[in-house]
């Protein structure tokens, strides 16, 4: 991992960071951590998520055919194929959405996206709002156990079907350990450079 300080931007705008990297890999937990580690250190925070309107109609399926389903359970598989006809149908959608929920946020807070999957279009758009790309790594054996964990009602392939690896990062993060102290880590470090307020 390269220095922070050689890795991290140096406007002076509100830091927007935004986690790549496939599911397990533990980027909603690394924003979770970094959304604390930023709140305690006197930041603004919020996070704002690519993915919610696909959760939101997921639910909304489920309810449809009545189908009972956990709140915190994902069908991967139904969101992918969610995003696929909303992407044919408008290829821009969800991205101007984010936008929209993006242009609410006060100045001088740390933005955290963590559901980035689209290289071609999305991840163009954050970019260009001047989102610092993180990709989370971990180790597959210990990507697929914390798969097993969550329990979700479909797992889908992300490097097959969204290319993460054509999203160009910042900065890689090994999230291969277990427990939380190396996350806490390097959410301290990644906020003693970010340039914020």
């Amino acid at each position: 991992m390269l220095p922070l300080e050689d890795r991290l931007p140096q406007a002076s705008v509100p830091s927007r960071i935004c986690l790549v990297g496939e599911t397990g890999s533990g980027k909603s937990t690394t924003a979770e951590l970094l959304r604390q580690c930023a709140a305690r250190a006197g930041y603004p925070t919020r996070t704002i998520q690519l993915a919610e309107p696909l959760r939101r109609l997921q639910n909304l399926v489920y309810r449809t055919i009545g189908q009972p389903k956990p709140p915190e359970q994902q069908d991967q598989q139904l969101m992918y194929d969610l995003a696929g006809n909303i992407r044919r149908i408008r290829p821009t959608a969800l991205v101007e959405l984010f936008e929209a929920e993006l242009a609410t946020v006060s100045p001088g807070t740390v933005v955290i996206n963590a559901d980035l999957r689209d290289h071609a279009v999305d991840a163009v758009r954050l970019r260009a709002l001047g989102f610092y790309f993180i990709r989370v790594r971990c180790e597959p054996a210990v990507r697929r156990a914390r798969l097993g964990l969550r329990d979700d009602l479909s797992v889908i392939d992300d490097e097959r079907l969204f290319q993460l690896s054509a999203i160009n990062c910042d900065l890689e993060f090994d999230n291969s350990r277990p427990g939380l102290d190396h996350i806490r880590q390097f959410c301290l470090e990644l906020l003693d450079g970010v340039p914020c307020c």
